[in-house]
């Protein structure tokens, strides 16, 4: 068993996406309820926050200072230079309950997203991927809360999560990045929290963070639970690698859910955590975006 520490007390409402660039030495995360984009500089242990006025679920790095991003208006380009969000397109413009939630891109630099029902009642979630002509297609269907995804290190397998089900999925990809062969990979009991996002690292172990069970648990390629994280937080919502070495796992929370008597046990949800650990992940891809 691991203890993470907190990294940054951010008192987010719903910590979540976190993505480390490189370049910076930076970790970035959204907090979706308080539509906020959060920056850690590791450099300066300093954290500095973007405010706009649309709920963010998602970031991908595209170049420096711009993300393409998954939102409450579906895909979008948001430049925080000029504090603006770019309007890509929206495929659920017509499902209002809806919300985009997690989403990476894959080795081709194309972007995974799912959505989620804001009601968590109807199966109206969906996964989508973005293109990099900015074009987009419907790769999966009938979630309530998706979440994920990943990408095995060989770039063979995508990983989906179904957080009320309590399920991962595994599936392969074809060359347009549509799901083929999409099978059960592992069942979590409701005992030990919801899957929420996860990350992957250089043996294709997946660090899933377990909403509502307090710690990130380690699966290994086969789905067999190996390790985990424990949290000082009831919420623990997804997880990404960065760091030097590439072997710092920071670890988003979220206190939106928890009772006020749950806040004052927890005075710390809603905080960025990290743990150094002894196996590196891998790194996320970023936007390739290529004009038609």
């Amino acid at each position: 068993m691991l203890i993470a520490k907190c990294l940054c007390r951010s008192n987010d409402k719903l910590g979540e996406s976190p993505l480390w660039i490189d370049e910076e030495e930076s970790i970035y995360w959204v907090d979706i309820e308080n539509c906020l984009i959060n920056k850690y500089d590791l450099r300066i242990s300093s954290k500095k926050t973007w405010k706009f006025n649309e709920q963010i679920g998602s970031l991908a790095e595209y170049k420096k200072n711009i993300f393409v991003a998954a939102t409450s208006n579906g895909f979008n380009f948001i430049d925080l230079k000029k504090n603006e969000i770019i309007p890509i397109i929206d495929p659920e413009i017509k499902l209002s309950n809806n919300r985009f939630n997690d989403g990476k891109c894959d080795s081709k630099g194309r972007f995974y997203a799912g959505s989620m029902n804001k009601t968590g009642e109807n199966l109206s979630g969906n996964f989508y991927i973005l293109y990099n002509n900015l074009s987009f297609k419907k790769i999966d269907e009938n979630y309530i809360t998706t979440n994920g995804p990943a990408f095995s290190p060989d770039n063979k397998y995508i990983y989906l999560t179904d957080t009320k089900k309590g399920i991962i999925y595994i599936a392969t990809m074809d060359e347009d990045g549509l799901l083929n062969n999409k099978k059960e990979f592992i069942n979590i009991d409701v005992s030990d929290g919801r899957p929420d996002g996860m990350a992957v690292d250089k043996n294709g172990n997946l660090w899933v963070a377990l909403f509502g069970g307090s710690k990130v648990n380690c699966y290994d390629n086969q789905g067999k639970k190996v390790d985990e994280v424990v949290l000082p937080v009831s919420c623990v919502t997804s997880c990404a690698f960065g760091g030097k070495k590439f072997n710092t796992l920071f670890i988003t929370t979220s206190s939106h859910k928890l009772s006020n008597e749950d806040k004052l046990k927890q005075p710390l949800a809603g905080s960025l955590f990290s743990i150094d650990l002894k196996i590196s992940g891998i790194k996320v891809n970023k936007f390739k975006y290529e004009s038609i």
